[in-house]
């Protein structure tokens, strides 16, 4: 079934989700994620660029009010994020799929025609792990000023996520020691493949502010970095690190 027809669900099921970067006004962190990435190869990016975009001139013009979240990786893929309460919430999300399938076939976009042989995707599950994220400011979920984020894939050896989590927390002591700001996401990958898996996430206002800061922290504090890193590379098996966006134009009803 085409990402779309999910997406249309996201737009649902986000009720509660409200965007914004302003600690004051943003509400709890949602816990839980259904994450669909979206292939495309290179050769059909452009047909699937103009497709997609029919699909947002669609919400629009059925008034669609809720939140839809939207990135693009390096890699040719998107990524869709849905937050859930529990796992109920997928069986819900797949119930509403021909109802509002339906009602976009009938405003005059079949999203299994439009997209046919433009993408294909996998999806997971994650659910945020507060005690070993990182956020001195208060401010935690997609910022508009930050578009640029980095996801490290880690897989665990098996067992050792206990041991992982003593580092983490260590980190965290030491970036509460030091004067310069950073702030991070850790999401326990609940379903998915290459299992146990946590995903590390950093987000900056470009690139290469990210590896400016990167650059001072490292010149800085190496000796501790290095520290750290061999406490905690111990229990890894192998780590991937993907880069990517934040699409505004993709994403909906969200403070630009």
């Amino acid at each position: 079934m085409k990402t779309t027809v999910f997406i249309v669900c996201v737009i649902i099921f986000a009720k509660f989700l409200a965007f914004n970067s302003s600690a004051q006004e943003q509400p709890a962190m949602p816990e839980t994620f259904y994450i669909i990435e979206e292939f495309v190869a290179p050769p059909d990016l452009q047909a699937f660029s103009e497709t997609q975009q029919k699909a947002v001139d669609m919400w629009n013009e059925l008034a669609f009010e809720f939140p839809v979240y939207t990135y693009q990786t390096a890699e040719n893929s998107f990524y869709w994020v849905l937050p859930i309460e529990n796992f109920a919430g997928i069986d819900a999300l797949y119930q509403q799929v021909g109802v509002l399938t339906a009602e976009m076939k009938e405003s005059g976009f079949d999203a299994e025609k439009e997209f046919k042989d433009l993408s294909t995707s996998r999806s997971m599950i994650i659910h945020w792990m507060e005690e070993l994220s990182y956020h001195p400011n208060g401010n935690t979920g997609q910022a508009a000023d930050k578009p640029f984020c980095e996801w490290t894939f880690i897989s665990l050896r098996a067992g050792h996520e206990a041991e992982a989590a003593d580092v983490v927390q260590k980190y965290i002591e030491f970036y509460n020691s030091i004067e310069e700001d950073e702030s991070w996401d850790v999401y326990n990958v609940s379903i998915g493949s290459d299992l146990p898996m946590w995903v590390l996430m950093f987000t900056a206002e470009s690139e290469l502010a990210m590896r400016e800061q990167e650059k001072l922290l490292g010149d800085k504090y190496k000796a501790d970095f290095e520290k750290l890193w061999n406490e905690f590379s111990v229990h890894i098996r192998k780590y991937e690190i993907q880069k990517g966006w934040f699409l505004p134009k993709w994403s909906m009803n969200t403070e630009q």
